[in-house]
C-alpha cells in the first residue's frame, strides 16, 4: 500500500476537517428544510440538531489542537474516520432513521477515508459504515431506539423487505465506493510518487547543469529577445568584474559596448576590447549561439584573450628581432670599421689644419655626428645581441638606488620630483651594467614624457608567481611610474618595437634594448598607461638566492 508522506497526510487531514464542518451543516440544513416542507413544526425537535452541530464544531477544534502534537498521523486519521462514521450514524438516526435522507453521508466519509488512507482506509470505513448502518436500521425498524432524540417523530412506513433492500443496497454501494476511490487514490499516489521522482531527477540535472556552467573556464551569459542579460556565470563575473546583480536585465550594450553593432547570429565570432569594472582594459573573444524558431534568445560565450594577444604580440616582436639579429652583427661591423677610419682621419685633419670660424664648426659637426653613429651602432648591437658572458650575483637594490641617484643629479631629472622606495637585499643573477642601463633608459623615457615637470616613483619588492600555470618561485619586482601624458592603446602596442619613437630625436631603440635585456635575464616587462594618466613599467626578474626573502 502506498502511504502518503506525513506532511501531505497532515494537509489532507486539515482539508477534511474543514470539509466536514461545511458538509455537515449544509446537509443538515437541506434535510431540515425538506422535512419542514412535509411535516408541521409541531412534530419537530431541534435539540438533537443543535447537539450535532455543536459536537462537530468541538471535534474540529480538538482535532486542530491535537494535529500539531500527534506523531502518528495515520492512526490519527483512522480515529477521525471512526468518529465520522459514528457521527453520520447519529445524524441518520436523529433525522429519521429508516426514513432519513442522510445515509448518503456514509459514502462521503468512505471517500474521505480512501483519500487519506488509500484502499485499506476506504475498506475499513466501508466495513464500519455497513455495520453501523445495518445495526441502526434494524434497531430503529424494530423500535429498539428511543424516539425522543429524533428531529421528527415519524412512524416507519416501509415494510421489512424494503428495509432489507435499502440496507443491502447501501452496503453494496459503500464497498463499491471504497474499492473505486481506494483504487483511484492508490493510482493517484503512485503517479504523484513517479512525478516526484522525476521532479527530483530534473532538480538533480538542473543542479548538475548549474554546477557545470558555474565552473566552466569561459564566461557565459544569456540574452532575451530584447538583448537584455538574463544570466551570468561565475567566470563571467571574474572576467568582467561585474556580479550578476549588477548586470541582470540590463541591455548588453550597456555592459559590452559595440556588441550589437552587427547582427547576433549563430556562429558569429567577435573580438573586442572591454573595460572591466575596475577600469583595466582587456581583450575579449565572443562566440554567439542564437535560439532557433520562435526562440530569439542568445547564448554568448566569451574568454579573456588578453594573455593570448600579448603572446601573439611577443611572437611578432620576436620574429622581427630574429630577422634583425641575423643582419645586425655583420652590418654593424662592416659600418664600424670604415667609420673608425673616418673618425680618426677627421681628428688628424682637425689637429693638423688651422681651421677657424665656419670651417671649425663644420669639422666639429662631422666629429659629433661620427660619434653619434658609433653610439647608434653600439646600441644596435646591444639590442640585437645582448652580452651574456657576464652573469653574476647582482644586488638589484643597489643598482636601482645608484641609477636613481645619478638621474636625480642629471639635467633630465632636475625638473621633476623623484621618489624611491627600494627594498634592500634583493639579489638576482645578471649583468650589473646592463641592468643599470635598463633603469636609466626607463628614467629618461619618463623624463621625456614629463617635459613640463612631474613626479617619478620607483619601488621594488619580492613577489611570487601567480596564476594556475605559474612556477612558485620568488621574483624581484621593480615598478617605474611617471605622471606624464600617458599613451593610447595603439602606442602601447608598439613601444617595444625597434626604431619606433614618438620623439623627434633618438634612435627608437631605448625601450627595445630594455625589453631585450630583461628578456635575456629570464624576466618580463609590462606596461600600463592611459592618455593623461601617466605610465607604469613593471619589471619581474627571478630572485637569485633565498637570502633575498629575508
Amino acid at each position: 500500500m502506498l502511504v502518503a508522506p506525513t506532511n501531505a497526510l497532515r494537509q489532507k487531514i486539515l482539508a477534511l476537517m474543514v470539509l466536514r464542518v461545511v458538509l455537515a451543516l449544509a446537509f443538515l440544513g437541506i434535510t431540515t428544510w425538506f422535512q419542514i416542507k412535509v411535516y408541521s413544526f409541531a412534530h419537530l425537535n431541534f435539540y438533537p440538531l443543535y447537539g450535532i452541530v455543536v459536537t462537530v464544531g468541538l471535534l474540529t477544534i480538538l482535532y486542530a489542537l491535537a494535529l500539531k502534537k500527534v506523531e502518528n498521523q495515520s492512526l490519527f486519521a483512522y480515529l477521525q474516520v471512526t468518529v465520522d462514521i459514528a457521527l453520520v450514524t447519529v445524524i441518520v438516526y436523529v433525522t429519521g432513521g429508516t426514513e432519513s435522507y442522510l445515509h448518503t453521508l456514509y459514502p462521503l466519509s468512505i471517500l474521505g477515508a480512501s483519500t487519506l488512507l488509500s484502499k485499506r482506509g476506504g475498506l475499513y470505513a466501508a466495513s464500519l459504515a455497513s455495520i453501523a448502518y445495518g445495526v441502526l436500521i434494524d434497531m430503529d425498524f424494530y423500535g429498539m431506539l428511543p424516539q425522543r432524540f429524533k428531529v421528527i417523530h415519524a412512524i416507519p412506513v416501509q415494510g421489512w423487505e424494503e428495509v432489507f433492500t435499502t440496507v443491502a443496497t447501501n452496503i453494496l454501494a459503500f464497498f463499491t465506493v471504497a474499492y473505486l476511490t481506494g483504487y483511484l487514490a492508490e493510482k493517484t499516489a503512485r503517479v504523484e510518487k513517479e512525478l516526484e521522482e522525476k521532479e527530483i531527477d530534473f532538480e538533480a540535472l538542473e543542479q548538475l547543469n548549474r554546477h557545470i556552467v558555474e565552473n566552466i573556464s569561459s564566461g557565459i551569459m544569456t540574452l532575451d529577445e530584447k538583448q537584455r542579460i538574463t544570466s551570468f556565470n561565475r567566470e563571467a563575473e571574474n572576467v568582467t568584474g561585474y556580479a550578476l546583480k549588477d548586470v541582470y536585465y540590463r541591455p548588453v550594450e550597456g555592459i559590452f559596448p559595440g556588441m550589437t553593432d552587427g547582427p547576433l547570429s549563430s556562429g558569429t565570432r567577435v573580438e573586442k576590447r572591454f573595460r572591466r569594472r575596475d577600469g583595466n582594459e582587456i581583450y575579449l573573444g565572443f562566440s554567439v549561439s542564437q535560439g532557433q524558431g520562435a526562440d530569439s534568445s542568445s547564448i554568448i560565450i566569451f574568454q579573456d584573450l588578453t594573455h593570448l594577444k600579448a603572446m601573439e604580440e611577443q611572437l611578432r616582436r620576436d620574429e622581427k628581432l630574429k630577422a634583425l639579429g641575423e643582419l645586425s652583427v655583420g652590418i654593424a661591423h662592416e659600418i664600424r670599421n670604415p667609420l673608425a677610419s673616418i673618425s680618426g682621419s677627421i681628428q688628424l685633419l682637425k689637429d693638423d689644419l688651422s681651421l677657424q670660424g665656419e670651417d671649425m664648426r663644420l669639422m666639429d659637426i662631422v666629429l659629433r655626428e661620427t660619434e653619434r653613429l658609433n653610439l647608434l651602432i653600439t646600441d644596435y648591437l646591444l639590442f640585437a645581441r645582448p652580452a651574456r658572458e657576464k652573469r653574476e650575483t647582482v644586488d638589484l637594490s643597489s643598482v636601482v638606488n645608484g641609477t636613481v641617484t645619478l638621474f636625480r643629479n642629471s639635467p633630465e631629472g632636475a625638473s621633476m620630483a623623484v621618489r624611491a622606495n627600494i627594498r634592500d637585499g634583493i639579489l638576482v643573477k645578471g649583468d650589473e651594467r646592463q641592468l643599470g642601463q635598463v633603469f636609466w633608459n626607463l628614467f629618461l623615457n619618463a623624463a621625456h614624457a614629463m617635459a613640463g615637470g612631474g613626479s617619478l616613483s620607483v619601488s621594488s619588492r619580492v613577489d611570487w608567481g601567480s596564476g594556475p600555470d605559474a612556477v612558485r618561485r620568488p621574483f624581484a619586482v621593480v615598478e617605474v611610474a611617471d605622471t606624464g601624458k600617458g599613451m593610447d592603446t595603439e602606442l602601447l602596442g608598439r613601444i617595444f618595437d625597434p626604431f619606433f619613437s614618438t620623439k623627434d630625436f633618438g634612435t627608437g631603440l631605448g625601450l627595445s634594448i630594455v625589453h631585450r635585456i630583461i628578456e635575456s635575464h629570464g624576466g618580463t616587462i609590462t606596461v600600463k598607461s592611459a592618455v593623461g594618466s601617466g605610465t607604469v613599467f613593471t619589471i619581474r626578474i627571478p630572485v637569485q638566492t633565498q637570502g633575498a626573502l629575508n
